[in-house]
């Protein structure tokens, strides 16, 4: 396998799994209301189907962004851009 695809898909399971975690971090119900991710350089990208729950996760974004950090053991993401 070639070194490009083997960093595209290291890229993608990469993806998968901080995507997993923030299913894990926010819970069951702010993982079904998300309708969209994205990861673009340290920028996270969500859309929500809920304004009320895009307000809640405005205030904790700091908490959030801490917790994914910490778990991926890396600091993956300095932003979080809710829409």
């Amino acid at each position: 396998m070639s070194i490009v695809k083997e960093k595209r898909l290291e890229e993608g399971f990469r993806q998968y799994r901080f995507f997993k975690l923030w299913d894990e971090i926010t819970g069951q119900h702010i993982a079904k209301v998300t309708t969209y991710k994205r990861l673009d350089g340290k920028k996270l990208y969500i859309s929500l189907a809920s304004s009320v729950v895009r307000s809640e996760l405005y205030m904790h974004r700091s908490e959030i962004i801490a917790e994914l950090n910490r778990r991926t053991g890396e600091n993956i993401i300095d932003e979080i851009i809710l829409k």
